[in-house]
């Protein structure tokens, strides 16, 4: 049994104890997996049968592999392309492989493979053949012989055999899916935990199947028709995500509003705080990094873990390589300055045709931060650089070393790095910073980072808007502002 913090305890404890419906809130950094995993271990331990999915094979794949390490009989259901390799051994396709009914199933395939190279020396039935004769008209005239508008009746003979085989090959597939079927069945029979994600939870695979319990994770990140899938499956559920962080892409604008807001959402806003829990120690960020978010979006109610509350960049870095570099290098890399704010005056521009942006001095001071970062000794894996803007992406990809990660905020949910880098872009004397708005972007950027987190953005555009006005009050309170 996993040992679980009070909160995680909590939440595991009122899941099982709930009556319906239960969910788990998990900020940044709150082990919210390991939690879910825990939960699961201990429905199996009361005879429970659990379909744990999730909207993207990424998090279904993590949860297999973690369930699997727990000694849990597992089976990943989906297709097999989209599956980890590490993990192929627990999908379904793989397992039936080593059933006796896959042998047989196997067999019929291969009687249908001859039949079809047979069936390929007569003539198929095509409408210009069979003069609007219906199959059984083929047949029964083949059999007399009797001739029929104009056709050769040895064309028509042909045709027959041809139909016959295939009434062959239909009764040979029927068979191989029906044994397929019953080793299916007997799988899924065995198994303690399904896993899939939400849309493959519909699947006529899972068809008549009843769950104990149904769990979803990412249940924040899936629109709700997308959980309503595996929801039918179960006679209870329980959902765990993070309603600060992004909701779910929706490309259409016309559906965004709608779909947005997210059944998690909706279940929060009808029963409130009776069918959830929080979790509330991040094992994640230095105690700076996570002091803002804090406040601004989680009630203050986070509590960063002794061994992460005041872990620096100063156990990964050469010290020697460290005193070469140039003063402003020194003060941005100085391990005490754990959150930095970097002024950059650029501009912001605009390809022609793009509705996104991109600001090429921003881009040049993280580059600059970047080689520094590599110089003093920080792997490149343990870097992440994030933009809001596609564009911005674009130009820090070709400027940035490869084996550095380079993102949008959005592609960089539910990852983290030791050091994170984000150039905001926006820079105009209207103050306009368009979907920097989302608060939610905000919050997801800044808890992507453990150790360090570094800034660069025009201070004067982004002081215009309340939230980053307070964010960069934050950083001269509690961190180092300094000007390109």
């Amino acid at each position: 049994m996993a040992k679980l913090n009070e909160f995680q305890e909590r939440a595991v404890q009122k899941a099982l104890n709930a009556e319906k419906v239960f969910l788990i809130h998990g900020p940044p950094g709150t082990g919210k997996t390991t939690t879910l995993v825990e939960l699961i271990k201990r429905c199996v331990e009361r005879g429970e049968k659990v379909l744990a999915t999730a909207d993207s094979n990424v998090a279904v794949d993590n949860f297999v592999e973690r369930l699997v390490n727990e000694g849990l009989h597992v089976i990943r259901v989906g297709n097999p392309v989209r599956v980890l390799k590490t993990i192929q051994k627990h999908t379904l396709d793989y397992l039936i492989s080593l059933e006796p009914e896959f042998d047989k199933a196997k067999k019929y395939y291969e009687e249908i493979d001859k039949l079809k190279k047979e069936q390929e020396r007569y003539i198929k039935p095509i409408p210009r053949y069979r003069r609007g004769l219906s199959d059984e008209e083929i047949i029964k005239r083949a059999s007399t012989g009797t001739p029929v508008r104009g056709l050769n009746p040895k064309v028509l003979r042909s045709m027959a055999k041809w139909l016959k085989i295939q009434e062959k090959i239909k009764e040979f597939y029927e068979k191989a899916k029906e044994e397929e079927s019953k080793a299916v069945k007997k799988i899924i029979k065995r198994a303690q935990v399904i896993c899939t994600t939400n849309s493959t939870a519909g699947s006529e695979i899972l068809e008549g199947y009843e769950f104990d319990r149904v769990i979803i994770d990412e249940a924040t990140q899936s629109v709700e028709p997308s959980c309503l899938i595996p929801l039918v499956e179960g006679k209870k559920l329980v959902m765990a995500g993070d309603h600060k962080q992004l909701p779910p892409t929706v490309l259409s604008q016309e559906a965004q509003r709608a779909l947005s807001y997210t059944l998690f959402e909706r279940l929060i806003d009808l029963y409130g705080e009776k069918i959830y829990e929080t979790l509330r120690i991040q094992y994640r960020m230095n105690k700076k990094i996570m002091e803002f978010p804090n406040k601004m979006f989680y009630e203050g109610k986070l509590i960063a873990h002794e061994s992460v509350a005041n872990h620096t960049l100063v156990d990964l870095i050469d010290l020697t390589k460290y005193e070469n570099l140039t003063s402003k290098l020194k003060e941005v890399i100085n391990p005490e300055n754990v959150v930095v704010f970097i002024d950059v005056q650029g501009k912001e521009k605009q390809r022609k045709g793009s509705t996104s942006y991109f600001n090429e001095e921003e881009a040049k001071v993280a580059k600059e931060i970047v080689d520094a970062l590599l110089l003093v000794g920080i792997k490149a894996e343990d870097i992440g650089v994030i933009s809001p803007y596609e564009d911005q992406v674009n130009l820090l990809s070709e400027i940035i070393p490869d084996r550095v990660e380079v993102k949008t905020v959005d592609g960089f949910q539910g990852r983290e790095k030791e050091v994170i880098i984000i150039s905001f872009v926006r820079s105009n004397k209207e103050g306009e910073k368009g979907f920097l708005k989302d608060y939610r972007r905000l919050n997801v950027a800044i808890t992507r980072a453990k150790r360090k987190l570094i800034c660069i953005g025009n201070s004067h555009t982004l002081r215009t808007y309340f939230l980053y006005n307070e964010f960069i009050k934050y950083i001269e309170q509690n961190g180092i502002i300094l000007n390109y």
